[in-house]
């Protein structure tokens, strides 16, 4: 983040930080979130500066990567394009892997378990 912030995106990382103590205090709810093919973008209000993630529930959010937004959609930055991708990809791999059992909710609903390392 500091370097978006050397970059002149200094209010932009106030926003994504804000956005994700939203998440923290009030939980992951959808009208936090950009849908963006079958992941999620943040924040959903006005920045410069996008970040992706995988929204599992209104208490696990699987955070990426995201970069500085060049126009109406990701493919039209190679940060944010990049960042997409890599996201669908992470979350077509946990959705594999949820469904052959090698990784499931908590019974609180609060964290996910077993084998939680994704090779892309």
């Amino acid at each position: 983040m500091d370097q978006y912030k050397e970059k002149g995106f200094g209010e932009d990382v106030v926003m994504i930080r804000s956005w994700i103590w939203y998440l923290e205090r009030r939980g992951a709810q959808m009208r936090y979130f950009r849908p963006e093919n079958n992941v999620s973008a943040g924040p959903i209000t006005f920045s410069r500066l996008r970040i992706y993630c995988i929204r599992c529930s209104e208490n696990i959010v699987i955070l990426g990567g995201g970069g500085e937004k060049k126009g109406r959609k990701a493919q039209d930055g190679a940060e944010t394009w990049k960042a997409l991708k890599m996201m669908m990809a992470v979350d077509k791999k946990l959705v594999e892997k949820i469904r052959a059992g090698e990784i499931w909710y908590s019974r609180d609903l609060m964290q996910l378990e077993g084998e939680l390392f994704i090779g892309i």
